[in-house]
């Protein structure tokens, strides 16, 4: 998962004018397209041109893609490039990586007109993710995704054999009862203590209640009530029968190096270091759903692709794009363990099919079947959900405040940021 949780701050800079979008023919002479992401993700050229730049090659001989190598990324790198009218047609990020990176510059052009002069066809994709993009683009269709963030749970069926307890189901479960199967698991023996689930706080910004942050019309946070407080005591419950020492927030660590954790909800990318497994037995379990609301699951978190503003060959970078959400394309990304945002079941049921550590495992869990409606994801929400209520909430768990007092000095403090950011 290409991310970012950095706090996000108000960015000088000069601005890219926006060229005029083209509505001529696609040009078939031989041109270079380049290729720029947000994180390392593209950045190994080798890799690149594997995954994506030979098979775009091959569809359209025409295209030449070149990728950008930096050796780092951050608001001056945006800045350079700006400056010295470096080659950019399309940019992939996420959605805290658009934040900071794409939006303070005007740095993304909306595609809209270009998803109508093409005929693409957007009910390919689960709906949530052109909901969110739009959320992002205020309105706009500012960007295609690529794949979405693993979502699912992972577990350990050594501490479930120990105890005598059953696996988790490999179909839909509730919240209610993956809390109820945590709790048989959390328990001492031989010495060492066992945990029965963690999630990443990335929860707050994925929650399955739709929660909204801040209010869009009034610039004010709205979060402390009865949902704010749901969602936090939900996030709460992965702690019932800790001790002290079950209160670290690694779970991650707990769960691949201690093995000490019978299931994690990284909600992240898990699998892309298959050593991390090795010796240990383990399956997936589907992310538990809300039966009150239509048994859904949590929000998305995708990596999109952003047509760039400076784009000379908007054209040729909205047809590369259109090829890597093409079916052809995200079968082979599905197959080689890359969770599509297409609604295909024949996609999704090819996952990991070219990954040995896949073989036998409950694939069915890595997409959920139904998305959480997304919410408004700009600078203030970000803030709010990655950072500011997860630390709030951290101190009820520690024992430093209670719910109530967490929640409103939460919005105190992300009514104070909005204040200072405030353009």
């Amino acid at each position: 998962m290409i991310s970012s949780i950095s706090l996000l701050a108000a960015c000088g800079g000069s601005k890219p004018s926006e060229g005029e979008q083209k509505t001529t023919v696609i040009p078939q002479e031989p041109t270079e397209v380049y290729f720029l992401s947000t994180s390392t993700y593209w950045w190994d050229e080798a890799t690149f041109m594997k995954e994506f730049g030979e098979p775009l090659q091959k569809k359209y001989p025409h295209i030449i893609p070149k990728t950008i190598k930096p050796t780092g990324m951050n608001t001056k790198v945006i800045e350079g490039y700006i400056a010295a009218k470096q080659p950019i047609d399309v940019i992939l990020a996420a959605n805290a990586s658009y934040l900071l990176y794409l939006k303070p510059y005007e740095f993304s052009s909306d595609i809209e007109p270009f998803v109508k002069q093409y005929n693409m066809d957007l009910n390919r994709f689960a709906p949530e993710f052109i909901d969110m993009n739009r959320k992002l683009g205020e309105g706009k269709l500012i960007g295609l995704p690529l794949q979405d963030s693993p979502t699912q749970i992972l577990y350990n069926k050594g501490i479930f054999d120990k105890f005598g307890v059953p696996y988790p189901p490999h179909d839909q479960w509730t919240w209610d009862e993956m809390f109820a199967l945590a709790s048989k698991v959390t328990r001492m023996d031989g010495g060492t203590q066992y945990y029965g689930v963690r999630m990443h706080s990335t929860f707050f910004r994925r929650n399955p209640f739709s929660l909204e942050y801040v209010d869009p019309k009034t610039s004010k946070a709205i979060f402390n009530n009865d949902m704010g407080k749901k969602v936090s005591e939900m996030y709460l419950r992965q702690y019932e029968k800790s001790d002290t020492a079950g209160l670290a927030p690694d779970g991650a660590k707990m769960f691949f190096e201690d093995r000490t954790l019978a299931m994690w909800m990284g909600l992240g990318a898990s699998y892309n270091t298959p050593e991390r497994y090795k010796g240990m037995e383990w399956d997936m379990a589907p992310i538990p759903v809300l039966p009150e609301k239509g048994r859904i699951s949590v929000q998305p978190y995708p990596d999109y692709m952003y047509l760039s503003s400076t784009s000379n060959h908007k054209d040729l970078a909205v047809q590369a794009m259109e090829f890597f959400t093409s079916d052809s394309f995200q079968l082979e990304r599905s197959k080689n363990a890359y969770t599509t945002p297409l609604k295909s079941n024949e996609i999704k049921a090819a996952f990991g099919q070219n990954a040995d550590m896949f073989k036998g495992k409950n694939i069915s869990a890595m997409s959920p079947v139904k998305y959480a409606p997304v919410t408004t994801y700009d600078q203030y929400t970000n803030q709010a959900a990655a950072t500011i209520l997860p630390k709030y909430v951290n101190e009820v768990r520690d024992g430093k405040t209670d719910i109530n007092s967490a929640l409103r000095q939460a919005e105190e403090e992300v009514n104070k940021y909005i204040e200072q950011n405030r353009k």
